[in-house]
């Protein structure tokens, strides 16, 4: 099996004229800016995905990377300045004409942040909060999608058969002017934060940093938010 990635305008002049034939060659960009699902730019070094599917209406993400209803061709830790920037992707043609018979490709924006206590965000962590279509679908051996602006807000699903506990808040207290929820309970392929409003039917107002959880349920995860005048409700849910 050939597969080869290939970053930059040169690249992209480098890869036509290397590859086969009869060889599949995809080329994907995006003009940017593309976004998290929280209205922030996607960080340099985030992951942009390569799908396959022969329905792209039933394919979507676990929270642990994997797909559903289709397969990741490709996973290219390539964003930069906000965007994605040319990529061109050679598969052997008797492979993709087995792996990927038919069908649509696309592009997706993953959102693989995780936070540090002080709300500093790394990209490129093994799950997976949210993503978002950036490309349309192509024809097999074309080596063009679209250049949509992309949004990373649709969340992921969990992992099919996941045995995943619902998480538990172990302690609320306030401080200072904060207040500080406990929870365990916890998965390390999510990422838990707080919702909050003024009665316990409203409470949607994402508040605070996300949390990625723990391998160990037992072990808790410390959520903090600022105390708003005149009090509120919160849940603890994943992001």
């Amino acid at each position: 099996m050939k597969k080869t990635l290939l970053a930059g305008f040169a690249a992209l002049a480098a890869g036509a004229a290397l590859a086969a034939a009869n060889d599949v060659l995809i080329t994907f960009s995006t003009p940017g800016p593309d976004k998290y699902a929280d209205g922030t730019t996607v960080l340099d070094g985030e992951r942009y995905a390569l799908v396959w599917s022969q329905d792209l209406a039933g394919f979507s993400f676990n929270a642990d990377g994997e797909a559903v209803g289709g397969k990741v061709v490709l996973k290219a830790p390539v964003a930069k300045g906000g965007r994605c920037p040319t990529v061109v992707f050679e598969i052997d043609a008797d492979y993709a004409a087995t792996a990927f018979p038919g069908g649509e490709y696309a592009v997706y924006l993953l959102d693989t942040r995780t936070f540090a206590p002080d709300g500093t965000a790394t990209v490129a962590g093994t799950k997976v909060n949210t993503t978002g279509l950036v490309g349309g679908s192509v024809n097999v051996g074309t080596g063009t999608l679209g250049s949509q602006t992309g949004t990373a807000a649709k969340a992921t699903d969990l992992p099919a058969g996941a045995d995943v506990p619902k998480p538990e808040v172990t302690g609320i207290r306030v401080f200072e002017g904060n207040v500080y929820v406990t929870v365990k309970g916890t998965v390390p392929y999510l990422a838990y934060g707080l919702t909050e409003g003024a009665t316990p039917t409203e409470v949607t107002e994402a508040v605070g940093t996300p949390e990625p959880g723990k391998v160990n349920p037992e072990e808790e995860i410390l959520l903090v938010t600022p105390v708003k005048e005149g009090g509120g409700f919160f849940k603890v849910g994943r992001e």
